[in-house]
């Protein structure tokens, strides 16, 4: 995406968007977030125009998008953690629906994944950034019930395996470049330029996604206590403290 955006804006007469597009690639997200936490808290203190957090609009996360036994799932923006800043929700709410309207009008199978902060959108959504995305699926079991959507909708050859893991190479040795199915990788990357390029063409994004009012801090304590996200129990399964 970041390449052919240089093509098209550098090589092109494509009209260029009002915005600015920042690619990111986090370091430590399985042992708690730790790449994206750290560019979040020197944003927290940057004062550099497009540095700063409040500089940011939006987090798109697309943390695994080419599962073997794939899903479509789309972040639920209805299950933010309850103690989501709340002028995060209705934007994050937004991205959700762009992205069903998006494989609906594809005719293709989607389901909702957890919007639980436990990727490297949840310190952007602690600091009441907008936040949304899409997700392949990774150690939980493919249903009978979303076999049988997959199946229908995509034919026997695409629906995968049901009561498998959509990933079973996840956090293992055998997850290499052959671990991953292009027929979704591709889909997801296609509904992924659609989001982008939809919202970059907003005349006003900041009204778009915070129809309240911009992004706002919380206050020391309120950080401190969003900050407990505790991620690695999703990749490791440790008990809560």
């Amino acid at each position: 995406m970041a390449l052919v955006l240089y093509r098209l804006f550098e090589t092109t007469a494509y009209e260029k968007y009002k915005y600015r597009i920042r690619f990111c690639w986090w370091g430590a997200e399985e042992v708690g977030l730790l790449g994206s936490d750290y560019h979040v808290a020197q944003a927290l203190t940057s004062t550099t125009p497009g540095e700063r957090i409040s500089d940011y609009l939006i987090n798109l996360n697309y943390d695994m998008l080419g599962s073997p036994n794939f899903m479509f799932g789309i972040y639920d923006g209805r299950t933010a953690p309850a103690d989501t800043p709340s002028q995060a929700r209705p934007g994050s709410d937004k991205i959700t629906q762009l992205f069903i309207d998006w494989f609906i009008e594809q005719n293709l199978p989607w389901d909702y994944t957890d919007f639980s902060g436990r990727s490297d959108y949840g310190p952007f959504l602690a600091e009441g950034v907008v936040a949304g995305g899409l997700f392949s699926g990774a150690d939980d079991t493919k249903t009978p019930a979303q076999y049988d959507k997959y199946m229908q909708m995509l034919g026997p050859l695409l629906a995968g395996k049901v009561n498998e893991t959509h990933d079973q190479c996840y956090h293992q040795a055998c997850d290499h470049i052959g671990n991953i199915d292009e027929f979704a990788l591709e889909r997801m990357v296609q509904a992924a330029g659609y989001a982008l390029e939809y919202l970059a063409r907003q005349d006003d994004l900041k009204t778009w996604l915070y129809p309240n009012g911009t992004v706002t801090r919380m206050n020391m304590h309120e950080q401190q206590q969003q900050r407990k996200y505790q991620a690695e129990k999703e990749y490791f399964k440790f008990a809560d403290v």
